[in-house]
């Protein structure tokens, strides 16, 4: 398929170098009423993505639309979904059709994943924290001709790292949810992979194998991981961002 994000590509991708996920977290309260919270290592979420799983959650396991969360990770080196970005590329029609096919079976797909987590409920503790991480910048430098798309530092940034840590009875890790507003472009590759944020989930379950982790971006519209252009970086910031996904464990959690 074609990739999202850039507008400079001029070919589809030609490999994997990490694989993309889906994952979701279902949480109940003592009313039964359920919260769904769905994370994608894509671009974006088209509107008719959400709508159809929207309407399949709540027809299939009764979870109301406006208990509905789907996050997009935004990475740069994910498939494009949004079939009305398609007219760039090498063959509209065909990139069109890819990208309505491909969206239709993932909303398929994350309904049936929402489903998967219902006969797994369980009690839980449910904790909130945050830490800070330091390799976001703001990239909107002015200049006389407007704002240049480079490193400005005393540009506004958020380096909050908010953290949901969902523990079950046996004292093990469930899910950590764990967020950052940061565009994840360090890579400009023809591979698919989920950047920075994927490489944090696959440190994070490395390190908690009992858990699944879900990256929720923020709002990192005007905030770019520097340094950025190699897997090897894309990797250096996951881990840096795991690291304070683990510092936020560390300190007094809200339950």
């Amino acid at each position: 398929m074609w990739m999202a994000g850039y507008a400079s590509r001029n070919k589809p991708a030609d490999g994997v170098t990490l694989e993309l996920y889906a994952k979701a977290l279902v949480l109940e309260d003592e009313q039964g009423e359920r919260l769904a919270i769905v994370t994608l290592d894509l671009v974006g979420i088209p509107r008719s993505l959400r709508e159809q799983v929207a309407a399949g959650a709540e027809k299939a396991h009764g979870i109301k639309p406006a208990f509905l969360l789907i996050n997009a990770s935004h990475t740069h080196s994910g498939p494009e979904v949004r079939s009305e970005r398609t007219e760039p590329t090498d063959d509209q029609p065909r990139r069109t059709a890819e990208a309505v096919a491909y969206t239709r079976q993932l909303g398929d797909k994350l309904i049936g994943l929402i489903g998967d987590c219902l006969p797994r409920l369980q009690p839980t503790r449910v904790r909130y924290g945050f830490a800070r991480c330091g390799f976001a910048m703001n990239r909107r430098t002015p200049t006389a001709k407007g704002y240049a798309n480079r490193p400005f530092p005393p540009g506004p940034v958020d380096h909050a790292v908010p953290v949901l840590q969902v523990v079950g009875a046996d004292n093990r890790d469930v899910a950590l949810v764990f967020g950052y507003a940061c565009h994840n472009t360090t890579l400009g590759l023809q591979q698919f992979n989920g950047d920075y944020a994927g490489y944090a989930q696959q440190a994070l379950e490395a390190a908690h194998p009992s858990a699944v982790a879900l990256f929720v971006t923020g709002c990192g519209g005007d905030q770019n991981p520097y340094p950025r252009g190699t897997i090897e970086l894309a990797q250096t910031h996951g881990r840096t961002l795991a690291t304070a996904v683990e510092a936020a464990l560390l300190a007094e959690l809200q339950n």
